[in-house]
């Protein structure tokens, strides 16, 4: 009991049907700029309708890893409508591009979390170029409310259910044991880590994305963003960051598959506690059942499904120790290597 713990200010409105409370949310502001997807476009002339037409305009255009062309347009309609609210609909794309435009304004933001993502809880923004993609805090990206309504996530495609659900679950792992874990956000961590799965088995069991099993991976992926932006993140989440990035692998994809060898990596340094806390809720050969609860929901269990090369292993690694960072196990270079091999044929044996 000896430890630093920093709490992110935002407000949460959780539960099914919540975007009816936007009106109510903006009520204060006077002009708002939405961003959505054109799935998202009907829910957001709801909104329009009942804060008054004129007073919410709608940017459509969302690109993945929020490029900097895209930013540029978007900021050019901005200081034209100037709005004083950013509303964004959708995952970490919309989300993403609503917090590279409040980087540069400090315009507040409300997110309405449309996947899994996590990333409307952190202060964690994102920006790509032909050169790649520059990333940092800022408290001026936080947003200022997230409303959670399971009626959003509940058409998610299966495959990307699971796979989201499993992302989320990877920072919950590395929550559980970061080097700069407190006890609070430990205990958020395992919470989390506990609605996932129930939420992932009832999927594999009904074979589809029922009313339960959405609130539960739901649930657990808001307190894994929380969670992200707490602590740190160590080997998974830099590992899965090269693998996704230098070989254009799927993030999600990516996060499911490399959990389950990145925890047997870690095991041997964790302490006696922490080992118990992932028995407890994971249940016995908690790295094993990592990779049993995607497997059993659809989702992939090795890195030669999504598309990685087994002979792109070693500048992976290469990678991935270039620039050195905080982790509870050494990295070393054999053991790396191993590792992926492992993760490439997705055998957690030998």
């Amino acid at each position: 009991m000896n430890f630093n713990y920093t709490s992110y200010p935002n407000q949460v409105i959780f539960g099914k049907g919540k975007t009816s409370d936007l009106p109510k949310v903006l009520e204060n502001y006077s002009k708002i700029m939405a961003f959505g997807e054109d799935r998202w476009a009907t829910n957001i002339q709801h909104v329009a309708d009942a804060v008054g037409k004129n007073n919410l305009f709608y940017f459509d255009e969302i690109i993945q890893h929020v490029p900097q062309h895209l930013v540029d347009k978007a900021m050019v309609k901005l200081k034209s409508e100037k709005p004083d609210v950013l509303l964004a609909f959708g995952g970490g794309s919309a989300i993403g591009l609503a917090k590279a435009l409040a980087l540069e304004t400090q315009l507040p933001i409300v997110a309405v979390p449309t996947t899994y993502s996590g990333s409307e809880q952190t202060n964690i923004w994102g920006i790509s170029t032909e050169e790649g993609k520059t990333t940092g805090k800022s408290m001026d990206v936080m947003p200022k409310v997230v409303v959670y309504d399971s009626n959003l996530t509940a058409g998610l495609p299966l495959s990307l259910a699971v796979t989201s659900g499993m992302n989320a679950m990877a920072h919950l792992m590395e929550a559980i044991y970061a080097p700069n874990g407190n006890p609070i956000t430990r205990h958020h961590a395992l919470l989390g880590v506990e609605k996932i799965k129930l939420g992932l088995e009832e999927v594999a069991k009904e074979k589809k994305l029922t009313e339960q099993a959405n609130v539960n991976i739901q649930f657990g992926a808001y307190l894994a963003g929380k969670c992200l932006c707490e602590v740190s993140m160590s080997l998974h989440h830099k590992m899965a960051h090269v693998l996704g990035g230098s070989f254009k692998l799927e993030h999600s994809y990516v996060h499911t598959v490399l959990q389950a060898f990145v925890l047997n990596y870690q095991w041997d340094y964790l302490s006696d506690e922490i080992k118990s806390d992932f028995v407890q809720v994971l249940g016995y050969q908690p790295a094993q059942k990592l990779q049993d609860l995607s497997a059993q929901a659809g989702g992939p269990s090795d890195l030669k499904s999504i598309g990685f090369k087994r002979e792109n292993i070693d500048k992976a690694v290469e990678t991935v120790l270039a620039k050195p960072y905080e982790n509870v196990a050494p990295l070393e270079k054999a053991k790396l290597v191993d590792m992926l091999l492992h993760a490439y044929e997705g055998s957690l044996e030998g």
